[in-house]
């Protein structure tokens, strides 16, 4: 039962983001969030390099490197390498919020793993360590449904 499962995954996937965002105030789209942690633990990037590693189009990524920028979060330096090329760069501003978006998150998921059993954190040990593993994917190809309308959404930056 495949099926089941990926959609029982699914749904509690999403229960548990949403409740780790309450946690989060910066206001900040899980897009610029994930952008801002590529920057911030793999920095400096160019817009490109980010884009590609995000798996968003060019253009999304600018504007989404263009609002974290007015954020203060992260800034555009010359690449050494390239005098028409820029890097992303963590500002110390977007460093500190990612990291306190880090500790309250950790805090509030590590208070429920204490209430588990050893064989229970081990049972969830191996399952992170798949969804690491699907989480690194890049679907090739989304599954076709029956009846199914595709349309071209644009990814919300």
């Amino acid at each position: 039962m495949p099926n089941v499962l990926a959609g029982r995954l699914r749904l509690s996937m999403i229960r548990l983001s949403r409740q780790l965002r309450r946690l989060d105030l910066s206001e900040l789209t899980i897009a610029q969030l994930s952008a801002l942690a590529t920057v911030v633990g793999g920095g400096p990037l160019g817009v490109g390099q980010l884009a590609e590693i995000e798996g968003l189009p060019s253009p999304a990524m600018t504007r989404l490197a263009d609002k974290l920028e007015e954020a203060g979060l992260v800034a555009r330096r010359a690449n050494p390498a390239d005098r028409r090329g820029v890097h992303l760069v963590a500002t110390a501003k977007g460093a500190e919020l990612l990291a306190r978006r880090e500790q309250l998150g950790n805090a509030w998921l590590a208070e429920r793993l204490e209430r588990l059993s050893k064989a229970d954190r081990l049972a969830l040990e191996r399952a992170v360590a798949l969804l690491e593993s699907f989480a690194t994917e890049r679907p090739d190809k989304v599954p076709a449904m029956a009846g199914d309308r595709r349309e071209a959404m644009e990814v919300r930056a």
